[in-house]
């Protein structure tokens, strides 16, 4: 289901548009899995991003830093409307509740407000988000990463089937190794880097148009705005 093309989703992708992030004769929704650290940067920045607005001063010091929250912002625009489905697991909640009361109070609601723009993009209300429920048991393995968050956060991406593991850690991306279903790991700007590369516009790029293609006359170029609820509601 998580999968599925759907109307309230948006304009999706093709695997001949994007090769090395979708598995062969896909077409579909991008199912990214966020890392900890994504939702904290879309809770704390996410307004300013989508508005073009100043960052804070000691955010603007910090260049690397920028540069990958302007990749978030790029990844923002094109998920209002595109059929890109964000997503969290159950490790990220399970880790809110170790936390500090302040900090459960925003991580919990921002993780159901995922879910609730999920369930519009899937376009039915009953099917439960991959933060719902036990942990998915693995598809595959990870042997360059220590037991940890880290670890079990990627693992359930891989076997909920994600596409992109979205992660700011550079040990993470640097270090996991994965056998099993292919997933790639990308920070925000690298992976609105790639989008950009393989020519990717908010109406236009990503499908293949070829016989089959169920993007070939599609018959709406953005998707059902109440998708969009769910998200912004979380954007500081």
């Amino acid at each position: 289901m998580l999968h599925e093309v759907t109307l309230d989703g948006g304009l999706g992708f093709c695997h001949q548009a994007l090769p090395s992030l979708l598995p062969p004769s896909y077409h579909g929704p991008l199912v990214v899995a966020l890392d900890s650290n994504v939702l904290i940067d879309l809770q704390q920045h996410g307004m300013a991003l989508l508005g073009d607005d100043p960052l804070p001063d000691e955010v603007e010091a910090d260049t690397a830093y920028v540069e990958e929250l302007n990749g978030l912002a790029d990844l923002l625009n094109a998920w209002l409307l595109r059929d890109i489905r964000f997503v969290v697991t159950p490790r990220s909640k399970t880790d809110a509740k170790k936390v500090s009361e302040r900090f459960l109070e925003r991580r919990l609601p921002s993780i159901e407000a995922l879910a609730e723009s999920l369930a519009f993009q899937l376009g039915d209300w009953t099917v439960p988000a991959p933060s719902e429920g036990p942990a998915p048991a693995p598809v595959g393995d990870e042997s360059g990463l220590p037991d940890g968050a880290d670890r079990d956060l990627v693992l359930e991406a891989q076997a909920i089937g994600a596409h992109i593991f979205l992660t700011r850690d550079r040990l993470v991306l640097e270090r996991t190794v994965l056998a099993g279903p292919e997933m790639a790991l990308h920070s925000p700007g690298s992976l609105a880097a790639a989008l950009l590369d393989a020519g990717i516009l908010l109406f236009l790029g990503g499908t293949c148009g070829g016989d089959g293609c169920p993007y070939t006359g599609w018959p709406f170029p953005a998707p059902d705005m109440g998708k969009w609820g769910g998200l912004l509601s979380i954007l500081g």
